[in-house]
């Protein structure tokens, strides 16, 4: 049997902790530790956690932050600390079902499994159902490496279970930037889903194996689907323009990270190397279709997406972002942005 590491950040989570460690101890597998960061709590989180610890049927192993690092390095410290060959992210404020380590391990049968994921049901701090990550039905699969798209589906941590051969790859992580905030390193559950969808494989299970827990005071919530034209056809320039810089320096992290590994992940790390400088570079055209004022601009970088297959393959283009780009970027272009205007974040 594959030993599994939890590790959770916390942070004030005295409301609702409890429940969390309380599922924890009845699974059906049980961890082979419990890892706690604690970021600087001001509540009575780790006098709940000292408490669960004396009586748990596994080790505890609680370490105080110094200083506040944020949920991003809180995560990846208690990741690090982890000793089990697999290591699964906990949150401190959802709810594990009995069979959520038993069911996430056996992908790792496969040695080229390097995580996995699965599904969950979204509830209200009263327990009461309103949805789940995964609203349509999706088959359990297992993803090849750059089978996945450059940034768009990841997994939320609590979801996550990934193995430690990953950890050496941890002291890159400053390098990537997160494409809705580049002045953030990625969060540490896109880190990790990035990591394994390069080097290795990636299994999914649309099981739900977890409550997802909403109550206000989540540090990113879920959020019910919306409109999906609506979606579709909206300017996205800035967007494009953040994820063409999230892209690259996912392509610095790879070619730094050819130096610390070895065999088939070095061939790999070349691959996604280029992977994600031409999909940087695809964004950056994209980005044209809707800032450029002369038409001829715009369709000369229609034509260079085109050309270039951005449209098909793993790119995380398609035909509805064809037609967007033809009808609402080669055609009106920047007079989708405040009247003409470039909007910049504020």
């Amino acid at each position: 049997m594959i030993s599994v590491s939890v590790a959770m950040a916390t942070c004030n989570g005295q409301k609702y902790i409890q429940r969390q460690l309380d599922s924890l101890a009845a699974q059906s597998q049980a961890p082979r530790e419990l890892v706690i960061t604690d970021d600087r709590s001001e509540d009575d989180t780790l006098s709940i956690v000292d408490a669960f610890a004396k009586t748990a049927s596994f080790p505890v192993n609680i370490h105080r932050n110094e200083v506040q690092l944020g949920y991003r390095a809180n995560f990846l410290r208690a990741a690090s600390l982890c000793q089990s060959e697999l290591i699964a992210f906990c949150d401190q404020d959802d709810h594990w079902y009995p069979q959520k380590i038993a069911v996430s391990v056996k992908p790792f049968s496969d040695p080229e499994v390097l995580l996995a994921y699965h599904n969950a049901d979204v509830v209200t701090d009263d327990g009461r159902r309103i949805g789940t990550l995964a609203a349509r039905a999706a088959p359990q699969r297992v993803m090849k490496p750059l089978s996945l798209g450059p940034f768009w589906p990841y997994a939320l941590g609590f979801t996550e279970v990934f193995r430690r051969s990953l950890l050496p790859l941890n002291d890159l992580w400053p390098k990537s930037r997160d494409q809705n905030d580049l002045s953030q390193p990625i969060a540490h559950d896109q880190w990790f889903f990035f990591l394994a969808s390069v080097f290795g494989r990636v299994a999914y299970f649309h099981e739900p194996l977890a409550d997802y827990m909403q109550h206000g005071d989540n540090t990113h919530g879920w959020r019910k689907p919306g409109n999906r034209v609506k979606e579709r056809f909206r300017d996205r320039s800035d967007e494009y323009s953040y994820y063409a810089k999230a892209a690259e320096s996912r392509a610095v992290v790879l070619e730094l990270a050819r130096g610390k590994v070895d065999g088939i992940w070095v061939d790999r790390a070349v691959a996604a190397t280029e992977y994600y400088r031409k999909v940087s570079w695809l964004l950056t055209e994209r980005n044209m279709l809707y800032t450029s004022e002369q038409l001829s601009d715009r369709f000369k970088a229609f034509r260079a997406v085109l050309g270039e297959g951005g449209y098909t393959g793993t790119w995380g283009l398609g035909r509805k972002s064809l037609i967007a780009d033809i009808c609402l970027g080669v055609l009106v272009g920047h007079f989708l942005r405040s009247g003409g205007q470039p909007k910049g974040r504020p």
